[in-house]
């Protein structure tokens, strides 16, 4: 019975977990959207629900893995595409990709504890769109996003010696990275969507070139 335990205990620690809640999730995915070339958004909205379902149910992997997956699934869309697969299975892979930069973007990955305090604030935070990146190059910009995410490891540990989400407020070290991090994950979204379109033969000069968008 011990060792039925631990081995429970060791395949809960091996197995890596999401890193934003599935709302937040769906959230960056959708904004994402929003911001991307404008004939894909009107795709991903004819296929709302399995682009949704695609967010929900994306691979879990660690940090390791997590970049050489996103590339991955970026370049297997744009194929998809190019060969006329079903639109409804690509807006499910976008969905899949839009999830996979979201935990990218999360300097706490796998604690519930920010997880959901990111959830409860989201109300509370606008969407920064950071711009397209007209020199965008694949390999380098994941390579930006990595590094970026990884500057914040630091003050998020700092940040949890001196309390919790149920201490932390609007002021605190936490809201701000919360903050950051969200609109970044939502710029990458976009800018990986106007890569995948523009690869595949898609329209993207009518691209919004930044933009605030509040609400849920």
């Amino acid at each position: 019975m011990k060792r039925f335990t631990f081995l429970l205990l060791f395949l809960a620690l091996a197995i890596p977990a999401h890193a934003f809640t599935a709302a937040a999730g769906r959230r960056i995915a959708l904004k994402g959207a929003e911001l991307g070339p404008p004939d894909l958004h009107l795709v991903i909205q004819q296929f709302h629900d399995e682009y949704l379902r695609g967010a929900d149910t994306a691979p879990v992997a660690d940090r390791a893995r997590l970049r050489a997956n996103i590339e991955s699934e970026a370049l297997g869309i744009v194929k998809m595409i190019r060969t006329n697969k079903p639109m409804v299975q690509v807006v499910e892979h976008l969905g899949m990709l839009a999830r996979m930069v979201a935990e990218a973007n999360d300097p706490r990955a796998g604690d519930d504890d920010f997880s959901h305090y990111v959830e409860s604030r989201l109300p509370r935070i606008p969407t920064l769109f950071y711009g397209v990146d007209r020199r965008f190059a694949l390999g380098s910009y994941l390579d930006r996003t990595f590094a970026r995410t990884a500057k914040f490891i630091p003050l998020m540990n700092e940040e949890y010696t001196r309390g919790t989400s149920a201490t932390f407020d609007d002021r605190s070290t936490a809201f701000g990275v919360a903050s950051v991090c969200y609109s970044h994950a939502v710029t990458d979204v976009a800018n990986l969507q106007i890569f995948i379109w523009k690869e595949a033969g898609g329209n993207v000069r009518n691209v919004p070139q930044n933009a605030v968008l509040n609400g849920n």
